[in-house]
């Protein structure tokens, strides 16, 4: 018999939970102190995808040993522990992390698009895809600002501490929303690309989303 890809019922607060303080802890971490915490928070929400799925031990443990490097590696750029290649380490480290993030978004999607049971825990599901959508892009953002600082029409990303990702999460979920601002542009090809794909697949996924939960929904009540 097939086993089940979760471990867990409630398999996305602690996810959920990780993602929502990322994303409002980042405004106030400044300096070296959040160069450390940032990451940690970053590895954090790492950490508890490898927890929500079930996996084989050795490949958890490889999955954990590969996200402890790309946490150090970025956490060696933030503090310029590494001179002389702290771009490129820097550069590693947040592709390693969406990577990860993007794996988690893929993960995670799969499983409440093939469910036929709309809970509270599959909506938690949801709104997690949508922050690690953003993340992700925000770490694309930033990877692209590092090797090109032109790239955009501000300067993204500064490379020292957690006030140099603030914009690039400024910009990726602005653009995630298709609000736009209109302060931050993007400039080079690579930047232009990227917007467009946030933006396009922002929009498809709020609409496959309701789909799934107006579905459930009314399956729910065909079935009372």
């Amino acid at each position: 018999m097939k086993r089940p890809l979760f471990l867990f019922k409630e398999k996305y607060t602690l996810l959920l939970l990780s993602l929502v303080v990322t994303f409002f802890a980042a405004p106030f971490l400044e300096g070296s102190i959040g160069s450390v915490i940032l990451p940690f928070l970053l590895l954090t929400t790492i950490l508890s995808v490898t927890k929500s799925f079930e996996r084989r031990r050795a490949l958890a443990v490889a999955y954990t040993a590969i996200a402890a490097t790309a946490y150090i590696l970025l956490l060696s750029a933030n503090l310029n522990w590494i001179s002389g290649s702290t771009i490129r380490y820097g550069v590693i480290a947040q592709g390693v992390f969406a990577l990860y993030l993007g794996g988690a978004a893929y993960w995670v999607g799969k499983d409440i698009f093939a469910t036929s049971h709309v809970t509270a825990d599959t909506i938690r599901g949801g709104i997690s895809v949508y922050l690690l959508i953003g993340f992700v892009w925000a770490l694309f953002y930033g990877m692209v600002a590092t090797l090109n600082p032109e790239a955009f029409s501000q300067l993204m990303f500064s490379g020292q501490g957690a006030g140099s990702y603030q914009k690039t999460f400024h910009f990726s979920f602005t653009t995630l929303t298709t609000l736009g601002y209109g302060d931050i542009v993007p400039l080079s090809d690579i930047a232009l690309v990227l917007t467009n794909l946030e933006a396009i697949i922002g929009q498809m996924y709020s609409t496959v989303f309701i789909a799934i939960l107006v579905g459930g929904y009314l399956s729910r009540r065909e079935e009372t």
